[in-house]
Order: structure tokens, then sequence, then C-alpha cells
């Protein structure tokens, strides 16, 4: 009885230490957004790791690469997501824009199938119980939302701001929707003494001006 508590200790501390380091080695914004996708991968550790401690037969070192083979997996889709921004999409989904001005996006409510009480509840968790009192409301792609209000009479806000550059990349499908100009982003960049590739984050405001983030 003794030999197995000491054998079970060892596989767990073992696979404690594998996960830790694995879950550290994917960086800090896995645990904190937690998107469906980093949520599978999680839950899919702590499988691999419960695995060994359970069963006797099932040699330590399979769980074991198991798990490092998630971890590079999961670091490689990450790598990837950074690159491209349609993988980021597929991946994990992009911000939408629930509440516009009082207006509501049904059809987006309905792709994400949720309804109005839905709304009404994650307004009155924020501290808001007006429609009328708020700009937007955008479901982010963890499932978390955001509210963007004038706070004590402050000017409200007329437009969020449009992304058109993300990570060096142009986002032209944005371009495209909000009829801006791609000559016109080239020309504000090139004014500014800037290159597409040494932006981090570019956008247009409501007042129709570009600002944008150098890396």
């Amino acid at each position: 009885m003794g030999y197995f508590m000491i054998i079970v200790v060892i596989r767990a501390l073992i696979l404690y230490f594998i996960v830790l380091i694995s879950m550290r080695f994917m960086g800090k914004g896995e645990l904190g957004e937690l998107q469906p996708f980093d949520l599978v991968v999680s839950l899919m550790l702590a499988d691999l790791a419960t695995l060994p401690m359970e069963d006797f037969d099932a040699p330590l070192l399979h769980g074991i690469i198991a798990i490092i083979t998630i971890t590079f997996l999961q670091c490689l889709i990450s790598y990837a997501s950074l690159k491209s921004n349609t993988i980021r999409k597929i991946i994990s989904g992009r911000p939408t824009i629930i509440i516009d001005h009082g207006k509501f996006n049904v059809k987006e409510m309905k792709r994400l199938r949720i309804n109005v009480n839905d709304i009404l509840g994650q307004m009155r968790l924020s501290g808001y119980y007006n429609i009328e009192d708020i700009d937007y409301l955008i479901m982010e792609t963890n499932g978390d939302v955001s509210i963007i209000a004038a706070d004590n009479g402050d000017k409200r806000c007329k437009r969020i701001p449009i992304s058109v550059v993300l990570d060096g990349k142009v986002m032209r499908k944005n371009l495209q929707e909000f009829n801006i100009k791609e000559d016109d982003l080239y020309k504000e960049i090139k004014k500014q003494k800037l290159k597409i590739e040494n932006i981090i984050y570019g956008f247009v405001d409501e007042s129709d001006k570009f600002i944008f983030y150098k890396r």
C-alpha cells in the first residue's frame, strides 16, 4: 500500500510540473482569455495528466509525450494566428457589434444564438439599464461583453474605431465595408514616414483621422 502511494505521489508531482511548464510555455494569454480553443486545450491537458495517475498500467512517458505534443500544436497554431488574420478568425472568431446606437444586429444575434434577454442581462451586470445610455455593445471573441457609453454627459461615440492595419497587414475587408480608400491609407502612412510592416495597429477614428501605433 505504501509503495503504491509513493508511486502515485511521484507520478502526480511529475505530471503537475509538466502541465505547469506547458501552460507557462503557451503564454499568459492562454490562461487569461480562455477562448473556446484555449479551453479545449486546457481540458485535454487536464485529462491527459489524469490518465497516468489513475491507471498504473499506462506508461507515464506516454502521458508526457501526449502533453508535449498538445503544447507544441497549441504554440504552433497561436504563432500562425499571429501571422495570419484568416487563421485568427477561424480559431478565435471576431468581435461582433450587437447594439449600435439603439439598433440591434439581429443577424449576428441569430448567428451567435443569443436573445434580447441575454443582452439585457449583460447590460445590467455592467451597470446599464437603458439601451439609450450606451453607444455600442460588442461581443468579444472570448465571450465577454464590452460596452462603449458616454458617461456624465460627455460627447457620445458616433462610431467605433475602424481597424485598417493589424500586425503589419492591411484589413482590406474593413476598408471595403466602410468605404475607406486604400490609396488614402497608404498616403497617410507615407505622410507619417512609416512602413506598413512596422505598424502593429492602425485605425480610423470617428473624425475619419488615421491613427497608427508602431511596433
